[in-house]
């Protein structure tokens, strides 16, 4: 390795030599002033002075070679290739868990409540007995009527007897008959009360919450337990109007649950609305979940919907986007320089599309595997020859 005495050294020799060409080249210059008329001396000093300037050139070459004072500044860049891949834009709303097997079960019937069947998280099927409320006054009630009606029925068999000899008479006949059918109703009425003491379960689920104990008074209206079906649920949210084209049975939905890690299912649309808020121009989808054995009512969830797909689209880095006064859309392209680790810089105007998590879908001169300038953009232009970091 050459010292960098030795540099100097050498540096100080080139530069003693150009001082020397300069001169003579400045004597054979003013030579030449001095006469105006042509002579073989004069034009072999002129000849002379061409050749010394062309060797002073390359003197001017070799100094700067060797000057080690002079630093070359390329500006240093990121770059990211240009993919051709499918291409989705989804938009981000909330939803909230529902069931239609949600019921908050009520006594259909007053009485004392006499026994608690089940218990909370207690898992029932349609039709069981969950609570049982004393009938005993209805019983009573019903053994008076059927008394009563024992009573009505050989009043009307006799009158009958009596009109079908022809000497009975029609108004006694007609109470009678009336009295009978009478009495049969309040008895129909009777066993449907004595029926609804029994509170059965209207779907198979699981019991949630039970809000009375056996011994306290049931009331219609007053609340006795909730029972739950979460199998089958639906996820619900609203959408914005500018999207009600974009958005379709069938549509992809990724829902993220905080409430659960961020717990994630991938899922379509299965019910769209069919009409808008007129409040907050907004229109309804479902999302249908089966078999759920992980969310429940009134969860939030957030939602995103897929509105923009595209295959095979030209997707590139969005930090790799441009834009100029006259809102012109850009990227600059590398090639190489021909020299190792050095590119050329290339304007390409282009077209977003749409842009999504850091990614943009784009139109333009570009194609997959070209390199594109991501970060350091801003400060290059198409005259300078960059190195990627």
């Amino acid at each position: 390795m050459v010292s960098n005495q030795t540099l100097t050294q050498k540096f100080k020799l080139i530069k003693m030599k150009k001082k020397f060409i300069y001169f003579i080249a400045l004597g054979s210059f003013l030579a030449a002033c001095g006469s105006v008329e042509t002579n073989p001396e004069l034009d072999a000093l002129n000849s002379k002075r061409d050749s010394l300037k062309a060797e002073l050139a390359l003197v001017d070459a070799q100094i700067l070679k060797l000057d080690t004072t002079i630093v070359e500044i390329v500006p240093i860049v990121t770059a990211d290739k240009v993919k051709v891949e499918d291409f989705s834009h989804q938009v981000e709303i909330p939803g909230t868990v529902e069931t239609d097997q949600n019921a908050l079960i009520n006594a259909e019937s007053s009485g004392v409540i006499k026994l608690v069947h089940v218990r909370e998280g207690q898992t029932v099927s349609k039709g069981q007995t969950l609570i049982t409320i004393d009938s005993e006054i209805l019983a009573s009630t019903m053994e008076e009527l059927k008394a009563s009606l024992e009573l009505a029925d050989y009043m009307f068999e006799k009158q009958q007897e009596l009109k079908d000899k022809g000497v009975g008479v029609e108004m006694e006949y007609e109470q009678a008959k009336n009295q009978k059918l009478s009495l049969e109703k309040k008895i129909r009425t009777m066993r449907s009360q004595q029926g609804k003491t029994v509170v059965r379960a209207p779907f198979s689920g699981v019991i949630d919450d039970i809000m009375v104990n056996a011994g306290e008074m049931a009331a219609p209206q007053i609340p006795l337990l909730r029972i739950v079906n979460n199998s089958n649920i639906t996820i619900n949210a609203t959408l914005s109007e500018n999207l009600l084209s974009k958005v379709n049975i069938g549509t992809a939905v990724e829902m993220r649950f905080p409430s659960l890690n961020d717990t994630v299912i991938v899922s379509t649309v299965s019910n769209k609305g069919n009409y808008i808020d007129p409040t907050n121009r907004t229109f309804r989808i479902q999302i249908a979940v089966k078999n759920n054995k992980l969310l429940l009512p009134n969860q939030f969830a957030e939602l995103n919907v897929t509105d923009f797909t595209r295959k095979d689209a030209i997707v590139v880095n969005s930090e790799s986007l441009l834009q100029d006064t006259d809102n012109n859309m850009y990227v600059y392209r590398l090639t190489p320089a021909g020299e190792p680790e050095k590119y050329n810089v290339e304007r390409i105007e282009i077209k977003v599309v749409k842009m999504f998590e850091g990614q943009a879908c784009i139109e333009g001169a570009v194609k997959d595997g070209d390199l594109l300038v991501v970060k350091g953009a801003k400060g290059i232009t198409e005259t300078d020859v960059v190195t990627i970091q």
